[in-house]
């Protein structure tokens, strides 16, 4: 079992101070040193437009100003990690953005046309308009408002929860990004429908993880993300395939203390090389550390009680 030196913990959290975006350096200073989850918010403000939606690049790969549901949801992830109230403005305003979003579409779309309009990933390019509940990001979505049902103004539930069973046990095997977004929705669902998500998930998830250590310097659905704590639901279905997952991590740190994106744009170079690689750097710092840290893969590191 490998563990990173405390030294090379040091020189992450360096990388984090000096490159990371603020957004990300927050969160850091948050799980580690006991940092104020206002910050965090504080933070993730200036990606926020006027109708309450987020965009800006807070999703890296999509750098258009307009407001959109798959960079919302990013940004409530961060929020969501901080512990968020609903309370908060910046809650209030995502959701109700959300909520407007669905009265204009009866679902949240993956992707929008003015996506187009920025420099992105090539596989955010907007080529026609969703007609149908999409899981990614419409799963993870319906999991904000389970965690922040003071916003609705009428009961949706029973639609969406039918729109997420008819999608979960209809379709074949899903694609990563999918599964990810039902894996948050069933974090954020009471019982028993978070049970119910999870056992139709199951067979799912050992469809979709990449087991093969020697395809995890591509783009693949490595087991970390599915199981990023010790006490993730599928932890224990993933145990085995999870610690070589920590040992690779540990061995794949950069001289200058990052965990670098595994991915390419296609498309933008410039953009991808000066601006997106290094936010998607940090990001990935943070959360790469964060996992050695709960799996206790980081030498003689005491984090901060909160």
């Amino acid at each position: 079992m490998k563990k990173l030196p405390l030294q090379r913990y040091r020189r992450a959290a360096d990388f984090i101070s000096t490159h990371a975006r603020l957004v990300d350096q927050r969160l850091f200073e948050y799980y580690f040193y006991n940092g104020p989850a206002e910050a965090v918010l504080e933070a993730l403000t200036p990606y926020q437009n006027e109708d309450g939606g987020v965009a800006h690049g807070i999703e890296p790969d999509i750098q258009t100003k307009v407001s959109n549901p798959i960079s919302t949801s990013v940004a409530l992830q961060y929020a969501r990690a901080a512990g968020a109230s609903w309370r908060h403005p910046f809650i209030q305003k995502a959701m109700g953005y959300l909520t407007s979003v669905y009265s204009e579409y009866g679902f949240w779309p993956l992707k929008i046309r003015e996506m187009n309009e920025a420099p992105h990933a090539e596989w955010w390019h907007f080529e026609k308009k969703a007609e149908t509940f999409e899981a990614n990001p419409g799963a993870e979505i319906i999991g904000y408002f389970h965690c922040y049902p003071q916003v609705l103004e009428s009961d949706l539930f029973p639609i969406w929860h039918e729109q997420v069973f008819t999608y979960l046990e209809g379709s074949g095997p899903l694609e990563m990004h999918e599964a990810l977004c039902f894996l948050r929705l069933a974090d954020l669902m009471p019982e028993p429908g978070k049970s119910h998500i999870l056992d139709a998930l199951r067979p799912h998830i050992r469809a979709t993880v990449t087991t093969d250590p020697s395809k995890w310097g591509g783009y693949c659905a490595k087991p970390l993300l599915f199981a990023p704590a010790p006490d993730s639901p599928f932890a224990c279905m993933l145990e085995r395939h999870v610690l070589k997952n920590l040992d690779y991590e540990v061995a794949s740190q950069q001289e200058d203390g990052s965990w670098m994106p595994y991915w390419k744009w296609g498309q933008y170079e410039d953009v991808w090389e000066t601006e997106a690689k290094k936010e998607w750097a940090g990001w990935l710092t943070v959360t790469t550390l964060k996992a050695l840290a709960d799996y206790d893969r980081i030498e003689g590191l005491v984090p901060e009680k909160r």
